[in-house]
C-alpha cells in the first residue's frame, strides 16, 4: 500500500517529456518546499531550467531559492524589499550534467583534484584550517583533452553574517566551500550550453552579503530619520504649548501635569515649574497686568 502510494506520488510529480509548465500538483509540492510566492514568470523560468538540464526539482537536484533584495523607486525615491529568485543546484548536479553532456557528444571528461592558494603564493593539494584561510581555490576540468581552469577567490565568495564575520559553514569548511565554487566555475566553462545560468548555493550565498548589509543600513537610516522627525515635531509642539500657557498659572499647572504624565524631558518640566513659581510669587494685581494667553487644547501625545 505504501509503495503504491509512493509510486502514484512520484508519477504525479514527474515532469513529462511533452510537458510545458508545472502542473497544479507540482505547484503545490513546490509551495510545500518553500517556493510559495513565486510569480508565474519565475516558475516558467524554473521549469525551463529543469527541462533543459534534466534535473528533478522534487529530489533536491535543482532548487529555486528566494532572497530579499532592495529596489529603488526613482519616482518616490524610496527603497522597497522584494523576493527575487535564483536557480541553484548542488555540485553533484553539475557533475551529472557535465558527464551526461560529454557522453552524449562522445567526448572524454576528467578533472584534476582541487588546489588551494596559500599566502606564500604556493598551490597546495590539500588544506588544513590551522593554516588559516585559503586565498583561492583552483579546479581544472578536461573536455576531450582541452583544459578549462577556474579560480575562485575566497574574498569574492565567502558568506558573511550581519556583523561581517564568516558564517559557521565558511568558518568550519572554508576549503571545501571554496573548491565547490571553483569546480562549478570550471564546469560552466567546459559546458556553457548546458550549465549557463546555473549556480550552486556556495556561489550564491555571498550575494546576500551586500543586500543584508544594505538592508540593515537602510533600516538604521530610516529609523534615525524617523526619530529625528519625531523629535522635531515634539519640540515644536511642546514649545507652542509652553508659550500659550506662559502667562496663565492654571494652564501651567495643567500642562505641567500633562508633561509629567507623558514623560517630557526634564528641561521642559523645569521651565514649567520655574515659570509657575515666578507667577505664584506675583501679587494678584501683577498677574492681572499680564495679558492672558488664549485657552489651549491639551497637546496630543
Amino acid at each position: 500500500m505504501t509503495a503504491d502510494l509512493a509510486k502514484v506520488a512520484s508519477t504525479e510529480l514527474a515532469i513529462a517529456a511533452d510537458q510545458t509548465n508545472f502542473t497544479q500538483v507540482q505547484r503545490k509540492a513546490l509551495e510545500h518546499m518553500g517556493v510559495d510566492d513565486a510569480t508565474d514568470e519565475d516558475l516558467q523560468v524554473y521549469f525551463h531550467q529543469c527541462k533543459r538540464t534534466g534535473l528533478d526539482p522534487f529530489t533536491g537536484q535543482i532548487h529555486m531559492i528566494g532572497r530579499n533584495a532592495s529596489e529603488y523607486n526613482p519616482k518616490t525615491k524610496e527603497k522597497t524589499w522584494k523576493t527575487k529568485y535564483t536557480i541553484q543546484t548542488g555540485i553533484d548536479g553539475f557533475r551529472l550534467i557535465g558527464r551526461r553532456a560529454a557522453d552524449q557528444a562522445g567526448q572524454t571528461i576528467s578533472m584534476d583534484q582541487p588546489e588551494w592558494l596559500a599566502e606564500d603564493g604556493t598551490w597546495r593539494p590539500a588544506w588544513s584550517n590551522k593554516w588559516g584561510l585559503p586565498i583561492a581555490a583552483r579546479v581544472k576540468i578536461y573536455r576531450n583533452g582541452e583544459p578549462f581552469t577556474a579560480v575562485a577567490m575566497f574574498d569574492e565568495y565567502a558568506q558573511k553574517t550581519r556583523n561581517g564575520t564568516l558564517t559557521q559553514m565558511w568558518q568550519q569548511r572554508p576549503a571545501g566551500q571554496l573548491s565547490k565554487c571553483a569546480e562549478a566555475l570550471a564546469w560552466r566553462m567546459a559546458f556553457p550550453q548546458d550549465l549557463a545560468g546555473m549556480y550552486t548555493a556556495e556561489e550564491m550565498n555571498q550575494a546576500t552579503n551586500a543586500d543584508t548589509q544594505m538592508g540593515y543600513q537602510q533600516q538604521e537610516e530610516q529609523q534615525a530619520q524617523q526619530e529625528a522627525e519625531n523629535q522635531a515635531s515634539f519640540e515644536q509642539q511642546a514649545e507652542t504649548s509652553i508659550q500659550q500657557a506662559w502667562d496663565d498659572i492654571d494652564q501651567l499647572v495643567s500642562l505641567g501635569k500633562w508633561a509629567r504624565k507623558h514623560q517630557w524631558p526634564q528641561e521642559y518640566i523645569d521651565r514649567l515649574t520655574n515659570r509657575w513659581n515666578e507667577l505664584n510669587d506675583m501679587t494678584q494685581e501683577q498677574r492681572e497686568d499680564i495679558v492672558d494667553a488664549e485657552v489651549i487644547d491639551e497637546p496630543e501625545k
